[in-house]
Protein backbone atom coordinates (compact mmCIF):
# COMPACT_ATOMS: atom_id res chain seq x y z
CA UNK A 1 0.00 0.00 0.00
CA UNK A 2 1.30 3.08 -0.97
CA UNK A 3 1.93 6.10 1.99
CA UNK A 4 0.09 9.02 1.56
CA UNK A 5 -0.29 12.72 2.82
CA UNK A 6 1.38 12.54 6.28
CA UNK A 7 -0.62 14.64 8.93
CA UNK A 8 1.06 14.61 12.86
CA UNK A 9 2.12 11.02 13.79
CA UNK A 10 0.93 9.74 16.88
CA UNK A 11 1.79 6.34 18.85
CA UNK A 12 -0.44 3.49 18.22
CA UNK A 13 -2.58 2.80 21.27
CA UNK A 14 -3.08 -0.16 22.72
CA UNK A 15 -6.41 -1.93 22.17
CA UNK A 16 -8.61 -2.98 25.14
CA UNK A 17 -9.61 -6.32 23.98
CA UNK A 18 -7.10 -9.13 24.81
CA UNK A 19 -6.15 -11.70 22.46
CA UNK A 20 -8.22 -14.11 23.67
CA UNK A 21 -11.89 -11.69 23.65
CA UNK A 22 -11.31 -10.44 20.03
CA UNK A 23 -11.61 -13.50 17.93
CA UNK A 24 -15.21 -14.25 19.87
CA UNK A 25 -15.67 -10.29 19.00
CA UNK A 26 -15.02 -10.12 15.78
CA UNK A 27 -17.27 -13.73 15.17
CA UNK A 28 -20.72 -11.60 16.38
CA UNK A 29 -22.06 -11.64 12.66
CA UNK A 30 -21.21 -13.78 9.48
CA UNK A 31 -17.77 -12.86 7.53
CA UNK A 32 -20.13 -13.60 4.20
CA UNK A 33 -22.32 -10.54 5.20
CA UNK A 34 -20.89 -7.68 2.94
CA UNK A 35 -18.93 -5.15 4.44
CA UNK A 36 -19.41 -1.45 4.21
CA UNK A 37 -16.58 0.84 4.73
CA UNK A 38 -17.49 3.80 6.51
CA UNK A 39 -14.01 6.52 6.86
CA UNK A 40 -11.79 6.76 9.71
CA UNK A 41 -11.69 8.12 12.91
CA UNK A 42 -8.73 9.39 15.08
CA UNK A 43 -6.50 9.30 12.42
CA UNK A 44 -5.78 5.35 12.69
CA UNK A 45 -9.00 3.68 12.90
CA UNK A 46 -10.74 2.21 9.92
CA UNK A 47 -14.63 2.30 10.55
CA UNK A 48 -16.90 -0.38 8.75
CA UNK A 49 -20.54 -1.83 8.95
CA UNK A 50 -21.49 -5.91 8.77
CA UNK A 51 -24.98 -6.43 9.19
CA UNK A 52 -25.69 -4.85 12.43
CA UNK A 53 -22.39 -4.38 13.83
CA UNK A 54 -20.10 -1.91 13.56
CA UNK A 55 -16.49 -2.88 12.95
CA UNK A 56 -13.45 -1.15 14.12
CA UNK A 57 -10.11 -1.72 12.82
CA UNK A 58 -6.53 -0.87 14.01
CA UNK A 59 -4.92 0.04 9.98
CA UNK A 60 -1.55 0.26 11.25
CA UNK A 61 -1.85 -3.18 12.87
CA UNK A 62 -3.96 -4.62 9.98
CA UNK A 63 -1.05 -3.28 7.55
CA UNK A 64 2.01 -4.22 9.71
CA UNK A 65 0.59 -7.95 9.80
CA UNK A 66 0.12 -7.90 5.70
CA UNK A 67 3.73 -7.00 5.36
CA UNK A 68 4.87 -9.09 7.95
CA UNK A 69 3.60 -11.96 6.43
CA UNK A 70 4.20 -11.16 3.04
CA UNK A 71 8.10 -10.79 4.33
CA UNK A 72 8.00 -14.16 5.91
CA UNK A 73 6.84 -15.96 2.96
CA UNK A 74 9.60 -14.81 0.92
CA UNK A 75 12.86 -17.78 0.18
CA UNK A 76 14.29 -15.02 -1.84
CA UNK A 77 16.64 -12.06 -0.48
CA UNK A 78 14.70 -9.23 0.80
CA UNK A 79 14.69 -6.45 -1.29
CA UNK A 80 17.87 -3.92 -0.40
CA UNK A 81 18.37 -0.46 -1.77
CA UNK A 82 21.89 1.33 -1.63
CA UNK A 83 22.19 4.22 1.02
CA UNK A 84 22.59 7.84 -0.68
CA UNK A 85 24.86 8.50 2.83
CA UNK A 86 25.88 5.44 4.80
CA UNK A 87 24.83 5.48 8.38
CA UNK A 88 27.33 5.26 11.24
CA UNK A 89 26.14 3.64 14.29
CA UNK A 90 28.06 1.83 17.47
CA UNK A 91 26.78 -0.75 19.14
CA UNK A 92 27.49 -2.31 22.48
CA UNK A 93 30.50 -4.86 23.05
CA UNK A 94 27.80 -8.21 22.61
CA UNK A 95 25.94 -6.71 19.90
CA UNK A 96 28.61 -6.00 17.71
CA UNK A 97 29.99 -9.44 18.35
CA UNK A 98 26.74 -11.02 17.43
CA UNK A 99 26.48 -8.67 14.17
CA UNK A 100 29.98 -9.76 13.45
CA UNK A 101 29.15 -13.45 13.07
CA UNK A 102 25.62 -13.38 11.69
CA UNK A 103 26.84 -10.64 8.53
CA UNK A 104 25.63 -13.31 5.96
CA UNK A 105 22.40 -14.16 7.51
CA UNK A 106 21.37 -10.46 7.88
CA UNK A 107 22.63 -9.78 4.36
CA UNK A 108 19.97 -12.15 2.98
CA UNK A 109 17.42 -9.87 4.88
CA UNK A 110 18.73 -6.80 3.09
CA UNK A 111 21.61 -5.45 5.03
CA UNK A 112 24.99 -4.81 3.80
CA UNK A 113 27.39 -3.33 6.71
CA UNK A 114 31.31 -3.47 7.75
CA UNK A 115 32.64 -3.26 10.77
CA UNK A 116 35.13 -0.83 11.55
CA UNK A 117 36.79 -1.29 14.92
CA UNK A 118 35.80 -0.39 18.50
CA UNK A 119 32.11 -1.81 18.16
CA UNK A 120 31.04 0.80 15.22
CA UNK A 121 29.73 -0.31 12.21
CA UNK A 122 28.88 1.69 8.86
CA UNK A 123 25.57 0.71 7.07
CA UNK A 124 25.54 0.93 3.30
CA UNK A 125 22.36 -0.89 1.91
CA UNK A 126 19.28 -1.94 3.66
CA UNK A 127 15.75 -3.37 3.34
CA UNK A 128 14.06 -0.94 0.71
CA UNK A 129 10.73 -0.22 3.07
CA UNK A 130 13.26 1.59 5.60
CA UNK A 131 14.43 4.73 5.73
CA UNK A 132 18.29 4.67 6.84
CA UNK A 133 17.70 5.57 10.43
CA UNK A 134 15.40 2.93 10.65
CA UNK A 135 17.27 0.37 9.21
CA UNK A 136 20.60 1.40 11.61
CA UNK A 137 18.28 0.57 14.56
CA UNK A 138 16.75 -2.35 13.17
CA UNK A 139 20.15 -3.78 12.60
CA UNK A 140 20.94 -2.94 16.30
CA UNK A 141 17.80 -4.57 17.13
CA UNK A 142 18.76 -7.70 15.06
CA UNK A 143 22.09 -7.71 16.97
CA UNK A 144 20.66 -7.05 20.30
CA UNK A 145 18.35 -10.45 19.93
CA UNK A 146 20.92 -12.85 18.50
CA UNK A 147 23.18 -11.96 21.47
CA UNK A 148 20.66 -12.33 24.13
CA UNK A 149 20.27 -16.16 22.96
CA UNK A 150 22.88 -18.14 24.63
CA UNK A 151 22.18 -20.77 21.22
CA UNK A 152 21.59 -18.39 18.85
CA UNK A 153 18.29 -19.20 16.81
CA UNK A 154 18.40 -17.13 13.33
CA UNK A 155 14.79 -17.79 12.35
CA UNK A 156 13.40 -16.47 15.44
CA UNK A 157 16.01 -13.74 15.00
CA UNK A 158 14.78 -13.06 11.24
CA UNK A 159 11.20 -13.12 12.32
CA UNK A 160 12.03 -10.46 15.23
CA UNK A 161 13.54 -8.43 12.79
CA UNK A 162 10.97 -8.82 10.00
CA UNK A 163 8.50 -7.53 12.78
CA UNK A 164 10.23 -4.52 13.04
CA UNK A 165 10.80 -3.65 9.26
CA UNK A 166 6.60 -4.64 9.36
CA UNK A 167 5.97 -1.99 12.28
CA UNK A 168 8.35 0.27 10.44
CA UNK A 169 7.12 0.40 7.05
CA UNK A 170 3.46 0.19 7.97
CA UNK A 171 0.82 3.23 7.70
CA UNK A 172 0.97 5.32 10.89
CA UNK A 173 -1.38 6.90 12.72
CA UNK A 174 -2.00 10.59 11.36
CA UNK A 175 -1.89 9.26 7.57
CA UNK A 176 -4.19 9.74 5.22
CA UNK A 177 -5.37 6.67 3.59
CA UNK A 178 -7.17 6.16 -0.30
CA UNK A 179 -10.78 4.33 -0.03
CA UNK A 180 -9.16 1.99 -1.93
CA UNK A 181 -6.43 0.93 0.76
CA UNK A 182 -9.11 0.72 3.54
CA UNK A 183 -10.74 -1.57 1.39
CA UNK A 184 -8.61 -3.60 0.92
CA UNK A 185 -7.23 -3.89 4.95
CA UNK A 186 -10.65 -4.49 5.85
CA UNK A 187 -11.34 -7.55 3.06
CA UNK A 188 -7.59 -9.18 4.58
CA UNK A 189 -9.69 -8.49 8.13
CA UNK A 190 -12.85 -9.81 7.49
CA UNK A 191 -11.83 -13.10 5.74
CA UNK A 192 -10.08 -14.02 8.64
CA UNK A 193 -6.49 -13.90 7.12
CA UNK A 194 -5.90 -11.22 9.76
CA UNK A 195 -6.52 -11.40 13.32
CA UNK A 196 -3.41 -10.25 14.98
CA UNK A 197 -0.39 -8.16 14.44
CA UNK A 198 2.84 -9.48 14.69
CA UNK A 199 3.06 -8.63 17.96
CA UNK A 200 -0.38 -10.43 19.17
CA UNK A 201 -2.49 -7.80 19.42
CA UNK A 202 -5.98 -8.05 17.81
CA UNK A 203 -6.05 -5.75 14.72
CA UNK A 204 -10.09 -5.18 14.96
CA UNK A 205 -13.02 -5.62 17.38
CA UNK A 206 -16.63 -5.39 16.61
CA UNK A 207 -19.79 -4.19 18.31
CA UNK A 208 -23.34 -5.23 17.63
CA UNK A 209 -26.42 -3.19 17.49
CA UNK A 210 -27.46 -4.46 20.71
CA UNK A 211 -23.92 -3.58 22.57
CA UNK A 212 -24.39 0.27 21.43
CA UNK A 213 -27.59 0.53 22.48
CA UNK A 214 -26.87 -1.01 25.88
CA UNK A 215 -23.80 2.07 25.90
CA UNK A 216 -26.78 4.67 25.08
CA UNK A 217 -29.00 2.44 27.31
CA UNK A 218 -31.12 2.04 24.40
CA UNK A 219 -31.39 -1.71 25.72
Amino acid sequence: LPKQTEAAPEETPDVAWTREEAPARMESAPETEPVRVIGEALGLYILAQQGDALVIIDKHAAHERMLYDSLMERDAPANSQTLLEPVTFTASADCAAALEANAGTLAALGFDYDSFGSNAFILRAAPATLSPQEAAAALEEAGEALAASRKPDIANARAELLKTVACKAAIKGGWVSDPAELRVLVDRVQSGEIKYCPHGRPVAVKLTKYELEKMFKRA
